[in-house]
């Protein structure tokens, strides 16, 4: 029988969704090679070693997949996406396909694992530009899982000797998505934390996990706007109820200049501001919206000195939040919908910077952060807005509010700062898709 053969080439290539990495080996280069690439703008990667290769070979028909042209590859995720839902898939470009070749059944492909056959198919109606599935949904690990990929010709098959001398060429690609899970809001801001996430820190007294710095990427699309989530915090739903971890977000632009209270008091519980917010407000959200904030125990404690007799720090102000005994003939908590940011989520989202680091700024008393050296503090925490915010906290006579030079200070409840409307989302809301920046927010969804 007249022996027909194929030239073959095969080209490896690793491609993102923003960048393309572009790699040929030939026989002489021998040394692996470990590709990665960022992930959907995530700090999560996928690795890629070429194995043994054959880049241009002649395929002479066979008994089995085994006597074809083949390569080995290797994928896994790197150990800073080791809780990613991270999974592979594996595709076959064609760059050039002879004519009869386009039409012969006997020309296969095959993948492999661990001698184990995970998918094949042939040729037969690929073109030029097209490509062919190998295998997809991959569940990656951080160990290297062992793939090999061959073409081979059939000689149990009736073969068109038509194909002899014709010339495939192809470039295996690997890929990755992020599939996210139910209740993954929660699950997935809290895994940030296990791979050291620049724009994440738990260092307040109760170890609540926070976005910080000048522009995190932890926008979310809510009421179709933008907002953003300031970290995941255990609350409660009641006076009694248990604690649950829920993510607290915050409306990236104010509502505009608005009283806390027209009649003076600093009271959360009766302010008009808060019955603006959790009325009116409210009631003007979109239906989606509605359905995922949480109606959740605020706690309104606050210190009882004035603003020019104190000196607090940003964990000095979180004690005093939570502090039943702050001052008496006010309540210390309130349950509803829609609040305000407290002056702790404003010192604890700062990263600090070149002049001062962010434990200076953590060191460095609230009612101080206007001072030069401290510039860093404001200028690299994204709750620090160009006009004054309210914030939702008081002492024995005012209210607290950030002022335009950094600083928290104190102003009498019958005043109007910025306003960004902030609230808990329930602990079922799920990340659907998104990367958390300004031009991709997260998106929510809940069953």
């Amino acid at each position: 029988m007249k022996k027909i053969f194929i030239l073959i080439i095969i080209v490896f290539v690793l491609i993102s969704s923003s960048t393309l990495a572009f790699f040929i080996w030939n026989n002489n280069f021998n040394q692996d090679i470990e590709v990665g690439f960022n992930l959907n703008g995530l700090d999560a990667y996928i690795n890629y070693n070429k194995g043994t290769d054959v880049l241009t070979g002649t395929l002479l028909s066979s008994k089995d997949y085994s006597g074809g042209i083949s390569t080995e590859i290797e994928l896994w995720k790197s150990p800073s996406a080791a809780f990613r839902n991270i999974y592979g898939h594996i595709y076959l470009d064609i760059t050039t396909i002879g004519a009869n070749l386009t039409n012969e059944e006997a020309l296969k492909w095959v993948i492999t694992s661990n001698g184990e056959v995970l998918n094949e198919g042939n040729f037969v109606g690929q073109t030029e530009e097209s490509y062919v599935i190998l295998d997809t949904n991959i569940p990656l690990s951080t160990t290297k899982q062992l793939f090999q990929v061959y073409i081979w010709l059939d000689e149990s098959m009736e073969i068109n000797e038509g194909i002899e001398g014709e010339k495939l060429s192809t470039k295996i690609r690997a890929e990755a998505t992020e599939v996210i899970y139910p209740e993954i809001g929660v699950k997935y801001v809290s895994s940030l934390m296990y791979y050291d996430n620049e724009m994440i820190n738990n260092d307040d007294p109760d170890g609540n996990i926070r976005y910080m710095g000048k522009d995190p990427n932890n926008y979310v699309l809510f009421n179709n706007e933008l907002w953003r989530i300031i970290g995941v915090f255990n609350v409660k739903s009641s006076v009694d109820g248990p604690y649950e971890k829920k993510m607290k977000i915050i409306r990236d632009e104010s509502l505009g200049r608005i009283y806390w209270d027209t009649n003076n008091t600093n009271d959360w519980s009766t302010a008009s501001l808060q019955t603006y917010l959790n009325e009116d407000y409210y009631n003007g959200l979109n239906i989606e919206a509605k359905k995922i904030i949480e109606e959740v125990y605020w706690n309104l404690g606050g210190t009882s000195i004035k603003n020019y007799e104190w000196n607090c720090l940003t964990k000095d102000f979180y004690y005093y939040e939570r502090d039943e005994k702050a001052y008496t003939e006010r309540p210390t908590y309130w349950i509803g919908k829609i609040g305000l940011m407290y002056p702790s989520d404003y010192g604890y989202s700062t990263s600090g910077g070149n002049t001062t680091d962010r434990s200076s700024c953590l060191a460095k008393a609230l009612c101080n952060w206007d001072d030069d050296i401290y510039s860093d503090c404001k200028n690299n925490n994204y709750l620090f807005g160009a006009q004054g915010r309210f914030l939702l906290s008081s002492n024995s006579i005012y209210v607290f509010y950030i002022h335009t030079i950094g600083s928290v200070y104190d102003s009498y409840p019958f005043t109007n700062y910025e306003v960004l409307p902030t609230v808990y989302l329930k602990s079922s809301v799920e990340i659907v898709a998104g990367t958390g920046t300004s031009t991709n927010p997260y998106i929510l969804s809940i069953k």
